[in-house]
């Protein structure tokens, strides 16, 4: 049965159940009352689910779509009852900005790494930007749109019971909450958070990655799952809420971990594209940084500082999920040394059987680069030295310069 036949069905159900006025404005109007209900994006929960799991997928492609589709699938003079993301200044803005980041995509393969990424991280502030106006302006209005469609299911249950069927408490308790807007509304934001943290910790490994194959494969990847959402929703809305509850399992499951990405992602991005610079006097109240690897149990990209317990050792502080209270890391002062990167600094620590090979401790961020000298004598490192990358870097430049100096050695010699 497709969604316009469960409209007819629902306005028919609503009316044989309720002998009120509104039998009278059924009978007299049918055609208005099934328009009307159209003006909402859900009307169903298994509906409900898959916009809101799309949605969150990408949430401008997302929303605009929704719009695009809404807005069309309209009368023109019932349009000006649409939500606000129907309008064509809103969802066409939103197609111009996702005409450009595929553009941005399409184009900046032949670019180098260096044009490329700052576009990336711009389109990561977009997409968080896109979500807090999704998680706000349209999210709410699917779960109050599910509870205002679903209102005929009460009355369907106590038919059901006083025809002698078993009633599931289970299904009361779904259906209490889905008519309940203080429980619905969070529990759908909640539900849309967990999937875009996981969604979103795509775009912050698009931004960082420095191979254009890898964008270009992590971008397929999103679009996979919002076709996959879309399509199961197409063949049967249960299936696309199956889908889409399995989507938000999964992004319960990895939420700890997308949540450190997106964290990360922000930093970094925020320090690349503001160019910020920190001063010797930040270094002495502590250098923040994300841990390079799971140290003492606490998981990488875990957000920590670097700075001096009372007797003047090395510590890392750290507050779970950010407002739980500060635990701390110690630190072996005479193994550590300071790293040079290319984009930022890293804290590494030498291993015990190999004293020359250093393993790297953690990730400071891009403010912190031309001051690896100061943090160094502040922490008591042993050297500062190039990182892998950094060395690899000048050994390519090096390279470049002999090869064209030799060339015009050449060059010289034969015009002489």
């Amino acid at each position: 049965m497709n969604t316009l036949s469960r409209r007819c069905l629902f306005v028919m159900v609503l009316v044989a159940m309720v002998g009120t006025p509104l039998l009278k404005a059924a009978e007299a109007a049918p055609d208005k009352l099934l328009r009307e209900s159209m003006l909402l994006p859900g009307v169903s929960l298994s509906e409900g689910i898959s916009e809101i799991t799309g949605v969150a997928i990408s949430p401008l492609l997302g929303v605009s779509a929704m719009g695009v589709w809404t807005y069309y699938k309209t009368e023109p003079h019932l349009r000006h009852r649409l939500p606000w993301y129907c309008h064509p200044g809103v969802w066409g803005t939103g197609m111009a900005l996702i005409l450009v980041c595929f553009l941005k995509d399409f184009l900046g393969t032949a670019a180098p790494p260096l044009v490329k990424k700052p576009l990336d991280f711009l389109e990561l502030f977009e997409n968080k930007a896109s979500a807090l106006v999704a998680s706000v302006g349209f999210v709410p209005l699917v779960a109050l749109a599910m509870a205002h469609f679903d209102t005929v299911q009460p009355q369907a249950v106590g038919q059901l019971a006083d025809s002698g069927l078993a009633v599931m408490p289970v299904a009361s308790v779904i259906d209490f909450g889905v008519h309940t807007p203080w429980i619905s509304i969070p529990v759908a934001i909640m539900a849309f958070g967990v999937v875009w943290l996981s969604s979103h910790a795509i775009n912050v490994l698009i931004a960082l990655s420095p191979f254009g194959i890898v964008d270009a494969g992590l971008k397929l990847v999103k679009l996979g799952l919002m076709a996959l959402v879309a399509g199961s929703t197409l063949i049967h809305p249960y299936a696309g809420a199956a889908v889409s509850l399995l989507l938000i399992l999964i992004g319960l499951v990895f939420a700890g971990w997308s949540f450190r990405l997106t964290l990360f992602g922000t930093f970094m991005g925020s320090d690349f594209l503001l160019n910020k610079r920190a001063t010797a006097a930040d270094v002495e109240t502590g250098v923040k940084g994300f841990l390079a690897r799971r140290t003492e149990g606490v998981p990488a990209r875990t957000l920590v500082r670097l700075k001096q317990d009372p007797a003047g050792r090395p510590v890392l502080t750290y507050h779970p999920w950010l407002v739980l209270p500060e635990r701390r890391i110690a630190l072996a002062e005479a193994d550590m040394v300071i790293c040079k990167g290319l984009i930022h600094p890293s804290l590494a620590q030498r291993h015990a059987p190999a004293p020359a090979s250093v393993r790297s401790t953690l990730i400071l961020l891009p403010r912190y680069r031309r001051l690896e000298d100061a943090i160094a004598r502040h922490f008591g490192c042993q050297e500062v030295m190039d990182g892998a990358l950094l060395r690899g870097f000048k050994a390519m430049r090096q390279w470049l310069v002999e090869m064209l100096s030799s060339g015009r050695k050449l060059v010289e010699m034969h015009q002489g």
